[in-house]
């Protein structure tokens, strides 16, 4: 393996070692807490639970139909999926994709311009983490 991969797997290693810790913290502090799906209402919600110059994150709420207008993620994300559902994702192309999330789902989403409307009969609750110092490709 080149040197310049080998140190690029090191960095990211470091790097996302530290989130997936956040992440299953926080995904555990929020499966232990009593559920408030009727206190949210039938807006999307984001509030960012944690940030520093490293990561930021985030527990977002999509009710059924939910939608949230076109938005930019300049860094790459890990997804903590709380409880699951259907969301369409459409990017700025115009291209639709179609995600179906199940409870406890961890994903890798890249920078990405999109909307996101939750399209199934559930709410979405995630928890996002953005890694804001990973390195660049």
């Amino acid at each position: 393996m080149p040197r310049h991969r080998s140190r690029l797997l090191r960095n990211l290693a470091t790097t996302l070692g530290p989130v997936l810790l956040v992440a299953g913290g926080l995904a555990l502090a929020v499966l232990t807490r009593p559920s408030t799906a009727a206190a949210e209402g039938t807006e999307a919600t984001k509030k960012v639970v944690r940030q520093n110059e490293r990561v930021r994150a985030q527990s977002n709420y999509y009710p059924a139909g939910a939608s949230v207008a076109e938005h930019e993620h300049a860094s790459p994300r890990i997804v903590v999926v709380i409880e699951g559902g259907t969301l369409e994702v459409r990017d700025v192309s115009g291209r639709v994709s179609t995600l179906s999330l199940k409870n406890g789902d961890i994903v890798w989403r890249p920078p990405e311009k999109h909307s996101i409307t939750n399209v199934g009969s559930t709410p979405v609750r995630l928890v996002e983490i953005d890694v804001l110092d990973c390195p660049k490709r």
